[in-house]
């Protein structure tokens, strides 16, 4: 598993993206910046704790988890959320995260991570995005 998912990606696609950012209650313009950048992931692992750093020109988040374990985190919106990631039993390259925001609007985000790509699911209320990042 391990080899699978360490390393960097570059967003190549995206899909939805805009009504996935409005259901969750960003504003026009914060909208537009998220989607003007192309965002690199970079994950790493230490034992049994993850670190996935997100940056763009905008921004950078850096979050570190033990899977199926809860952890606060403020996502790049400004919400604070208690999340959990948990990988998938039956394919241990597939990760879930739940967020839970005080607002009642959890999110859902599956991580699929390939040889050559990461497929990222987002999932608010029944709106969901798609994005693609390509390992670097």
């Amino acid at each position: 598993m391990q080899d699978v998912i360490i390393g960097k990606y570059r967003l190549s696609k995206t899909e939805n993206f805009d009504a996935f950012l409005a259901e969750i209650g960003l504003g026009y313009i914060k909208r537009k910046l998220a989607q003007s950048t192309s965002p690199e992931i970079t994950i790493s692992r230490d034992g049994d704790r993850w670190t996935m750093v997100t940056s763009s020109a905008l921004s950078t988040s850096q979050v570190s988890f033990v899977l199926g374990e809860d952890f606060a985190e403020d996502r790049q919106d400004g919400v604070s959320v208690t999340s959990r990631v948990t990988a998938d039993d039956n394919r241990s390259s597939t990760w879930t995260q739940t967020q839970k925001p005080g607002d009642g609007k959890d999110v859902t985000i599956v991580r699929e991570f390939g040889d050559k790509e990461l497929k990222v699911t987002s999932t608010v209320n029944g709106v969901t995005a798609h994005r693609v990042y390509e390992r670097v």
